[in-house]
């Protein structure tokens, strides 16, 4: 077994362990109404001509190449970029914010030692549930935060989706609501931004129920579904559309421009 395999196999482990104690509450949050309009944090300041931006997150992110999607649609776009990603299987923010891990370590130095605009932080499916949130995201999000301010840089978070079915018993839309909770109470209070990849993704299935936006697996994103949460992405960080965007992740035009403009209507209200 490969390497990576194995690290994908103790994050699908760890995540099948963790839901069995910690998604119950899920349905404690109000449902979310998706296709509502919110008013989302633009960057401040506002893009430069060549930002620096890190990924930090586990499977999540490193699933289909999402860092090097974003930055294709950046170049395609007409913009350069310096893009990094550190990325580790089953990670969670907690553990990113211990400097005694091998992951916190890296990325502690790599915070402290260079400049970033943007670091873009994505929490491990479990630990942003309201039911532990409290515990385990928020605290770690805290600390990193404060370290990526002094550095001079902005925190984005990356709010991702519901698996495919939910979490035991509960509804996507639950889960995606609780999520998607967690991620704008922690942004709001410190005042950073929300990539609503999450809200992007129900969207999706709401107008186009056809396309597939998960892995077999029901937990990580298909290349349909990493290409509309780098689209997402992008309309967050430079506040523009990518609709029209010559980069499709080798996916069909017509099926890329679908989620483009879902990606534009989510994050900057583009339509009526």
């Amino acid at each position: 077994m490969k390497r990576s395999d194995k690290l994908l196999s103790l994050f699908l482990i760890t995540t099948l362990l963790c839901c069995t104690t910690s998604c119950k509450n899920a349905n404690t949050v109000p449902l979310m109404d998706f296709q509502e309009k919110v008013e989302w944090k633009v960057p401040d300041p506002a893009v430069g001509k060549r930002p620096k931006i890190l990924f930090v997150g586990n499977s999540h992110t490193y699933y289909n190449n999402l860092s090097t999607m974003f930055v294709n649609i950046i170049d395609a776009s007409g913009y350069k970029s310096s893009v990094r990603e550190l990325s580790s299987g089953y990670y969670t923010l907690k553990q990113f914010a211990d400097t005694e891990n091998q992951g916190g370590k890296l990325l502690d130095k790599t915070l402290t030692e260079q400049s970033w605009d943007f670091v873009i932080l994505q929490e491990h499916t479990t630990s942003s549930l309201s039911s532990v949130a409290e515990e385990e995201m928020f605290p770690s999000s805290r600390i990193l935060d404060k370290k990526i301010k002094q550095a001079g840089g902005q925190t984005a978070f990356l709010m991702t989706w519901t698996p495919k079915k939910g979490i035991k018993g509960q509804k996507p839309e639950q889960v995606q609501s609780d999520i998607a909770n967690t991620y704008m109470t922690i942004a709001e209070e410190l005042n950073d931004l929300v990539i609503p990849a999450g809200i992007s993704f129900m969207r999706c299935t709401k107008l186009y129920p056809d396309i597939e936006l998960w892995d077999p697996d029901g937990q990580h994103p298909s290349p349909e579904g990493s290409y509309l949460t780098a689209c997402t992405i992008y309309a967050v960080i430079f506040q523009e559309s990518p609709e029209n965007c010559s980069y499709t992740g080798d996916l069909d035009k017509d099926l890329a421009l679908k989620l483009q403009t879902i990606a534009a209507e989510t994050v900057l209200n583009s339509t009526e």
